[in-house]
């Protein structure tokens, strides 16, 4: 069964809405402003520079490295199908978020802690930790058993899209729409490839 994928699809669609709401339609009601008037005005000088580093480690030369290497196992074992799916879900996500930054063109925040030119909705760094969280979730760790292992997996899957969030926020280099945004068109993208390429199974990952 693809209920869980359904439900990614879903929950990626909404939290791309209200994103987008909140950035464009509803300004007033956004908690935008004071998000980032809290980090902006409360930066820890021993804590920016770990939080910069966790956030590069989701940038594009990141990813470069990451999909080859994600690729590389896949295609070892034979899982071609698998491959493109992570090929298509992490590349689409990233090109999509890209062609949305252009075309949207909203301004950052200005007292961000990184120098940053490029539009900033949706977050790129938000939709790309989505997208191969998931992506590595749907390989790898749907399939185990039931248990500990899978549960702790699991976690630290979505620990990372939220601490990538964070380390954006902090650095004030977006405003909390853009992660909102971005979350939602990882978990959409990355949801809609795997029912268009994955094989259907069971929700526990069996064929």
């Amino acid at each position: 069964m693809n209920a869980p994928l359904y439900r990614f699809s879903i929950l990626g669609l909404l939290l791309f809405l209200v994103g987008a709401a909140f950035a464009f339609l509803f300004p007033g009601l956004s908690p935008d402003r004071v998000l980032s008037t809290f980090f902006a005005s409360e930066p820890l000088p021993a804590l920016t520079p770990p939080v910069t580093l966790l956030t590069h480690l989701n940038s594009m030369p990141a990813m470069l490295l990451a999909l080859p290497l994600i690729l590389g196992l896949l295609l070892a074992r034979r899982r071609f199908r698998e491959a493109l799916f992570a090929a298509v879900a992490l590349l689409g996500t990233a090109a999509l978020v890209s062609l949305l930054k252009s075309l949207v063109g909203r301004p950052r925040p200005e007292g961000r802690l990184l120098e940053i030119h490029s539009p900033p909705f949706p977050s790129w760094h938000s939709a790309t930790s989505a997208a191969l969280a998931l992506t590595l979730w749907l390989l790898f760790v749907r399939p185990l058993p039931p248990g500990r292992r899978k549960n702790l997996w699991s976690l630290l899957l979505l620990l990372w899209p939220l601490l990538i969030g964070f380390t954006r926020l902090y650095l004030d280099v977006h405003w909390s729409s853009d992660i909102l945004a971005g979350w939602g068109l990882g978990l959409l993208i990355t949801s809609l490839a795997a029912l268009l390429i994955l094989p259907s199974g069971n929700d526990d990952g069996t064929p």
